[in-house]
């Protein structure tokens, strides 16, 4: 839900969350290569390729060679990629939170099943190790 929230705030930069998250994490770390900002994200580097050639296409960042390593591009945000990040940034950030009570209940129902699941499983391995004994 957060993220469809997301999405419809920034369809007017043209921006979907993935791209505000890849937009951030290069500002983020700097002149970086497509794996380390895969790495970084948590996504495949192919995935990633999508969202940096879309980005590029938009003008807000550049894809250049490395000078060691010709196969490998440095990721850079262009001026424009600072200043549309900047204006992403004050749209998310203007954007109401779910309410935090509903979301906390919620995780901490979710962690006691976890946990008696866990424990049936557990149980579970220990009686049929004691009749197979």
């Amino acid at each position: 839900m957060d993220e469809r929230r997301i999405n419809r705030r920034l369809v007017g930069l043209g921006l979907t969350k993935s791209s505000f998250d890849a937009l951030d994490c290069v500002e983020e770390l700097g002149p970086a290569t497509q794996n380390c900002l895969a790495d970084e994200l948590g996504i495949t580097a192919q995935s990633l390729g999508k969202i940096l050639d879309r980005l590029r296409d938009l003008g807000l960042l550049t894809k250049e060679r490395g000078a060691g390593d010709g196969r490998s591009r440095s990721v850079r945000l262009t001026p424009r990629g600072r200043s549309v990040l900047r204006t992403a940034e004050e749209l998310v950030r203007g954007l109401p939170r779910p309410e935090l009570e509903t979301e906390m209940g919620l995780r901490q129902h979710l962690e006691q099943h976890i946990a008696h699941l866990a424990e049936w499983q557990q149980a579970e391995s220990q009686q049929n190790q004691s009749q197979q004994a």
